[in-house]
């Protein structure tokens, strides 16, 4: 979310969780497409996209996002907003940094092998969060196991 948009990047990520997970890739989106304008963010940004923004929120709104990549400011907002999500702490997260933003148990993270992937547009702390109407849930624990992965 609000990161470099990288369709390359996402194509070799999707392969290899989907490589990692067993899973057919075709099922796999790993989708920097969202560059999106929101009320805390609008001072700092200049390039919001409308359409990232309802195409998000209708995924979210869907079931068809399970896992999300985003600043902790970002979170506040989709918090703000109605957004619930599965506490990070109900998976088995092996080595990876919990950390408490806006009420929400997340995944910090510094130090996994996403870090130097992803180019936050502000350098600010990404986290990893699972929507509470993700339809998928055991495949987030698959995700961890691959973010886990030395």
């Amino acid at each position: 979310m609000n990161q470099k948009i990288d369709s390359d990047r996402d194509v070799v990520l999707s392969e290899e969780f989907a490589t990692f997970s067993g899973l057919d890739a075709k099922r796999i989106v790993f989708d920097s497409d969202y560059v999106i304008s929101y009320k805390e963010a609008e001072e700092k940004q200049d390039a919001g996209n409308e359409s990232g923004f309802d195409k998000f929120f209708f995924q979210w709104s869907k079931g068809e996002l399970d896992a999300v990549i985003l600043t902790k400011d970002f979170l506040k907002y989709c918090t703000s907003v109605g957004g619930e999500y599965y506490s990070a702490d109900e998976f088995e997260i092996k080595d990876l940094n919990l950390c408490e933003a806006e009420g929400t148990k997340a995944i910090d993270l510094t130090g996994t092998k996403l870090e130097s992937e992803l180019d936050g547009t502000e350098k600010e702390d990404l986290v990893l969060v699972f929507p509470a109407t993700g339809t998928h849930k055991e495949m987030c624990q698959k995700y961890i196991d691959f973010l886990s992965e030395k």
